[in-house]
């Protein structure tokens, strides 16, 4: 039974030393065969392996491993200062950050085909003035930040196939740059998604649809006339004119809803009016008896200062009635004296 345990464990060793000798020679080959290519494929690997030997590394392949492009993998970036091509398909990608890959200025391929992208930043690739083909196929996008292209002016080729394109007309002017820009975006293959009504429907020709007055070709990577400096400046008019009368232009990020919204809100509504229901039911007998004792209390001290106002007032006119009958006595008073008071006229005694 020991005996049987220690060849297993022999025989598992010796595989995967085997292993690892194959990967090594592939990857010793790759180098021999094609200098300044560096290839780290199937490797399992979670960040990107820094360049410790300095040596010139021009095309960096990281294919099926498990890099997410976080901040180690962005420092380990900087160590392939001359890299021109970057292929990371089938990775645990989900965003790329703002500035991400300005640390490989010269790079002219990127590649995140098969990984799980649901997001980009409007400033992703800023910086990226050499770039020629940008391969996003085979992810999770919904629409594309209008400010995507800003600086790349050198791109030809953006590979957007296998995604759940939102083709609402107001997540479709990110669709019109490109196709103003003379940039193929894999067509055919790319097709709508959402909504319902638009799923399975070209991206082309929804766009078209939504932007009647702007010209689309199959192909824009072989238009039928020529592109001109005065043509380049008329699109970008048209499209700027186009642009500004939709009103959901400014937020690229905001899924269309539906009518979510207005069920949303008559919910709260709903809830809102209930509530104040119960809250009147409850409280309103409450409520009703202090309004009651309210008035009542109001009501006697009105009849409190109406006694008083009206005490106040007889008790003046009384005094000013005894005033007067005082006054009136102390006058009779005076008039009685005056009456009874004799006075001789001598001259009447000599007359008699």
């Amino acid at each position: 039974m020991m005996q049987s345990c220690r060849q297993r464990l022999l025989l598992l060793c010796l595989t995967a030393a085997v292993a690892m000798n194959m990967l090594g020679n592939t990857a010793v080959a790759a180098k021999e065969v094609a200098p300044g290519v560096k290839n780290l494929t199937n490797m399992a690997l979670s960040v990107i392996p820094h360049n410790v030997n300095s040596s010139v590394v021009t095309k960096l392949v990281i294919e099926r491993n498990l890099i997410t492009l976080n901040e180690l993998d962005r420092q380990a970036l900087v160590s392939y200062p001359l890299l021109e091509e970057l292929h990371l398909d089938g990775n645990w990608v989900t965003a790329v950050p703002a500035n991400y890959c300005s640390v490989v200025p010269h790079l002219r391929v990127l590649s995140l085909s098969r990984n799980n992208i649901s997001r980009l930043d409007p400033e992703a690739f800023f910086g990226l003035d050499d770039l020629t083909e940008l391969d996003l196929s085979h992810n999770q996008l919904t629409s594309l930040p209008s400010q995507l292209l800003r600086g790349m002016n050198g791109l030809k080729k953006l590979n957007l196939q296998e995604n759940p394109w939102n083709c609402s007309c107001p997540l479709l002017s990110s669709i019109v740059e490109v196709t103003a820009a003379n940039i193929s975006i894999g067509a055919p293959g790319v097709t709508c998604a959402f909504p319902e009504a638009k799923a399975g429907k070209d991206l082309y020709e929804t766009t078209a649809a939504c932007y009647p007055s702007l010209t689309f070709t199959a192909d824009p990577q072989t238009p039928a006339t020529p592109v001109n400096t005065q043509q380049s400046r008329t699109t970008s008019a048209m499209l700027k004119t186009t642009l500004s009368s939709s009103q959901d232009q400014s937020n690229d990020w905001t899924p269309v809803f539906g009518n979510t919204w207005k069920f949303t809100a008559c919910v709260v509504a709903l809830a809102l009016t209930t509530s104040m229901l119960i809250v009147c039911a409850i409280k309103g007998p409450s409520w009703y008896k202090l309004f009651h004792n309210y008035r009542h209390r109001r009501l006697n001290q009105q009849e409190d200062d109406e006694d008083n106002f009206a005490s106040t007032v007889f008790s003046e006119i009384e005094r000013y009635h005894n005033h007067q009958t005082f006054t009136f006595e102390h006058q009779n008073g005076q008039t009685e004296e005056e009456e009874d008071g004799y006075f001789e006229d001598p001259y009447i005694r000599r007359e008699e």
